[in-house]
């Protein structure tokens, strides 16, 4: 299946004893920007015993006012304020979930059953050291193999050793940075 211009693949993780990430797969939802149309998600997920590990949601509405104010303040912007008008009536009625499950290919299936609009993509899962400067650390390295994070989401709670972050790169990236994080600690 292909939706927002993405395809579906499946890969198995690179996962190997020792390493401080992992390939996943990651579900986008489309939900309604409603009352209670995340808790109708999550009870189909729930229905099929799959567990939510991680979660990042975003109204549509205010990642496009996001990117309007951006690119008034870079000067980049290029189409007319009555365009990013329209797109903000339209996007005002939905929200972006994006999602890390315990059991991905299930929960694509139980989520089209339920009529919900999916896609998915692929996405380093890190588990780092809970201390100040490791996601700093990935960062940096990152940058120094000149590859570019679209966008990252995690969390932890203070008396946790570990934190969860999710990354989102370029697949073509991914194997080139197998080697960057290696001994990171």
């Amino acid at each position: 299946m292909t939706l927002f211009g993405q395809s579906v693949i499946f890969l198995s993780s690179f996962k190997k004893e020792g390493d401080s990430m992992e390939k996943k797969t990651q579900l986008s939802v489309i939900l309604t920007n409603a009352p209670g149309e995340l808790s109708k998600m999550c009870d189909v997920l729930k229905a099929a015993n799959i567990n939510i590990l991680a979660m990042s949601i975003q109204n549509a509405k205010d990642s496009v006012k996001e990117l309007f104010n951006m690119r008034e303040k870079t000067g980049r912007r290029i189409a007319l304020a009555e365009s990013y008008r329209g797109i903000l009536k339209d996007s005002s009625d939905y929200s972006l979930i994006r999602i890390l499950v315990d059991q991905p290919r299930e929960a694509e299936e139980e989520l089209l059953k339920s009529k919900h609009l999916i896609s998915k993509d692929h996405v380093l899962v890190f588990k780092l050291v809970n201390k100040a400067g490791m996601l700093g650390n990935v960062a940096k390295r990152f940058g120094e193999a000149s590859v570019n994070i679209d966008y990252i989401y995690g969390s932890t709670t203070e008396e946790n050793r570990e934190a969860i972050f999710v990354v989102h790169i370029a697949e073509s990236d991914f194997e080139r940075v197998e080697d960057v994080l290696k001994d990171l600690s």
